[in-house]
């Protein structure tokens, strides 16, 4: 893979899911791709690591603001790669704000988490307790198994005990409106321009429901074998950020043929008008 001119290649925006920060992005995706020559930054939500009472004093609208003020900072429209939570707030920012592409690590439906969590439940009725408890303090997490799917066994046991140990509790109020958030404007969307990517091991937000999102949208999606929810620390992890590289090359080459598509037809346009 040619490394890209940091002169030419976009800046790309990491955004994390529920009970994690910016933190989650270290030692994996931003890595690999800064080494391709893309500028990288990375986000937290607003009141992660807060106390209690201050973290529920944010909803969604309020991830959603920070999301949309944090991409409108950057220089140039950025790439947007998002985690769980993240991938939803990162559609309804990309709705209200420019970007170039959407890659959405299994996002939280735009219909909501009932589903979800609905099949985790007839999985592992003990997963869901846990998954609630650690919404409400994110130290739970260290004090027994994680939730099915959340890990998987290709994931290195000091990985998984360091996130664990670094989860915050999430503002309730956010937890809440995922189960039945609002319509996301679908035509503001650029749906050529967005991947859905979704994993076999993940029971959180399982693989058929990214599918399905992808789907609503018309929009590809890449479904790993056995990988779980933790993308960041599965084994295979470059795979998947190659995979991503060169879904984003096919998508800027489709852009600059379109783009020659439309200077060839304005030149002809205004060649016939000159010939009148």
């Amino acid at each position: 893979m040619k490394i890209i001119s940091k002169y030419d290649a976009p800046p790309i925006l990491f955004i994390p899911g529920a009970l994690t920060g910016e933190w989650i992005w270290q030692g994996n995706f931003p890595e690999y791709l800064k080494a391709k020559g893309y500028p990288v930054h990375t986000f937290s939500f607003p009141g992660h690591g807060a106390s209690f009472i201050q973290r529920n004093r944010f909803g969604l609208q309020d991830y959603i603001q920070s999301c949309v003020d944090k991409i409108s900072s950057m220089p140039t429209p950025p790439i947007v790669i998002a985690h769980s939570l993240g991938g939803l707030v990162a559609q309804y920012a990309a709705t209200r704000v420019k970007v170039q592409a959407l890659i959405l690590l299994s996002p939280v439906p735009a219909t909501g988490m009932s589903n979800a969590i609905l099949q985790l439940a007839k999985k592992s009725p003990l997963s869901v307790l846990k998954f609630a408890s650690v919404l409400i303090d994110g130290r739970i997490a260290r004090f027994a198994s994680a939730p099915l799917g959340v890990y998987s066994d290709t994931c290195s046991p000091e990985q998984r005990k360091l996130v664990t140990h670094q989860l915050k509790g999430e503002s309730l109020p956010v937890a809440l409106s995922l189960l039945a958030p609002h319509k996301i404007d679908k035509q503001s969307l650029s749906t050529d321009r967005i991947l859905f990517i979704g994993a076999t091991g993940d029971h959180i937000i399982p693989a058929s429901e990214v599918q399905k999102s992808a789907d609503a949208l018309g929009c590809q999606a890449i479904i790993y074998e056995g990988m779980s929810h933790t993308f960041q620390i599965e084994k295979d992890w470059p795979k998947i950020a190659q995979d991503m590289l060169d879904w984003l090359m096919k998508v800027e080459t489709g852009k600059k043929q379109e783009l020659a598509g439309t200077d060839t037809s304005l030149r002809q346009t205004q060649g016939a008008v000159i010939d009148a």
